[in-house]
């Protein structure tokens, strides 16, 4: 059972960011998606809490779960907006694989603070991890022998890489922060409070940035009903992501679990080509992916 969770897990993860960068073609609401879509996640994580426990706050948390939770929520914000930002400029296919180089944190720091020598097969991985990066990012042509548009996607996908490599960044520590918090409370409650703040983080930068304004046509333009919509369904999507890899470590390693996830963008590899027509350089995409894919399996799973 917890192999269809862990792909239900990575689907998710994968289609939630393809609406995500679909939304984002709508200029200036960067803030305003985050901001929807985590309360939403939040409110889904809530409702399944009080179901569950009958109570609607988890009592007597330490100090431990606060400063855990500061960082496991602005490590997401952090990592949300670098990333959307990635998606609003650079091809969806292209990035996707890229997750993959969070995988390495789970061998790179052993090797340098504790002395440990990874597995084989961790190192393999490492390997394909790496060959997988070059291809991705390789040019055959030089820039003088390119198009205007072959040298403007060149440009956006490199930007866009640099972002979504802080995403990644983030995103290698806030498992550590992550496991802080379940233990001081439960997982539920954990994932109730992290989307839930993460949300209030996007809704005060709304105001900072000053958008609030679009934030109101959101909710009273009719003409932005199916942007709503999108937005809540990234909202369940990522509860969906979340809830399922959650339930699918009660049945499986942790390993194994985040082995399968890995899989994730195999599917935004399918998605971007037929979704949203990113058809250039097929061949080079397919072979990076699967390497960078195999690459996070391997350190992942063993």
């Amino acid at each position: 059972m917890w192999i269809p969770l862990a792909l239900l897990a990575a689907f998710s993860q994968s289609f939630e960011s393809a609406i995500k960068k679909k939304s984002l073609q709508v200029s200036g609401m960067n803030t305003v998606i985050g901001a929807v879509s985590f309360m939403v996640a939040g409110f889904a994580f809530f409702i399944i809490m009080l179901a569950q426990t009958g109570k609607p706050w988890y009592p007597d948390l330490s100090v431990r779960f606060w400063e855990g939770m500061f960082w496991y929520a602005g490590l997401n914000i952090v990592a949300s907006w670098y990333g959307y930002k990635a998606l609003d400029i650079a091809e969806f296919a292209f990035l996707a694989p890229f997750i993959a180089l969070t995988s390495l944190t789970m061998v790179i720091p052993p090797i340098f603070v504790l002395g440990e020598v990874p597995s084989p097969a961790s190192l393999i991985g490492i390997a394909f991890i790496a060959i997988g990066s070059v291809v991705m990012t390789y040019q055959r042509k030089s820039k003088e022998d390119m198009s205007e548009s072959e040298l403007e996607r060149h440009r956006n996908n490199r930007k866009g890489l640099l972002f979504f490599l802080i995403t990644a960044a983030c995103f290698t520590f806030t498992p550590t922060a992550t496991k802080v918090t379940v233990q001081e409370s439960s997982p539920m409650f954990a994932s109730f409070l992290v989307h839930t703040l993460i949300g209030v983080g996007f809704l005060v930068m709304t105001f900072v940035v000053r958008r609030t304004d679009k934030l109101i046509s959101v909710f009273t333009d009719s003409a932005k009903r199916k942007f709503l919509l999108a937005i809540v369904v990234m909202g369940l999507l990522t509860f969906l992501e979340n809830g399922s890899i959650s339930t699918a470590m009660t049945m499986a390693s942790v390993s194994t679990v985040m082995a399968m996830k890995r899989t994730a963008p195999l599917f935004s590899f399918l998605i971007g080509m037929y979704y949203f027509k990113e058809r250039t350089e097929i061949r080079k995409k397919m072979i990076g992916t699967l390497l960078m894919v195999a690459g996070a399996v391997l350190v992942t799973a063993l």
